[in-house]
């Protein structure tokens, strides 16, 4: 029963780094169709860590039976995994400063999320896996801390658009 648990939890895990890469993909195409080189270029970025995730699950998973969940079996803090980011966080000329502070909030859900499984859990390998995943995204959040402090703040105006919006004549 408690191997059942491990194979749960990564299950979820291999969800929730796929879920995140695939998001941060999005993110960065949309934002490089903007011209929004370094927005886009930090998207990219995430999306790569969040592959190094699944492979890394992938492989503490390679010897466990993970069982194939339809979509409303996970049990997500919310109505997304944690650590994909939001659509309507997004913003066309949001700031490199703005897209580390959403990847921030991200690998916070994401440590919230695993140290919770580790908490909750019964068995001691699953929650020994959960608080290292919650460890290391821990560290990933301390590390966008950093770089967020290093930043120049974005001018007063870094939204404005210039253009004239395109409407029907």
């Amino acid at each position: 029963m408690l191997h059942n648990e491990l194979a749960l939890f990564l299950a979820h895990s291999l969800a929730l780094e796929s879920e995140a890469r695939e998001r941060y993909l999005e993110l960065s195409e949309s934002l490089a169709a903007h011209h929004n080189g370094d927005a886009a270029a930090f998207f990219q970025r995430m999306a790569r860590e969040a592959e190094q995730h699944m492979e890394e699950v992938a492989e503490l998973a390679a010897d466990q039976a993970l069982p194939q969940l339809q979509p409303w079996d996970y049990t997500w803090p919310g109505p997304e995994a944690p650590e994909s980011a939001s659509y309507e966080a997004l913003h066309y000329r949001m700031s490199l400063g703005e897209a580390m502070h959403l990847a921030l909030g991200k690998e916070r859900d994401a440590a919230a999320y695993y140290r919770q499984a580790a908490n909750a859990s019964l068995d001691a390998e699953t929650r020994r896996v959960a608080a290292g995943f919650a460890t290391e995204e821990e560290r990933h959040a301390a590390a966008l801390e950093a770089m967020i402090a290093e930043l120049d703040e974005p001018g007063e105006h870094h939204r404005l658009d210039e253009d004239d919006p395109h409407l029907p004549a």
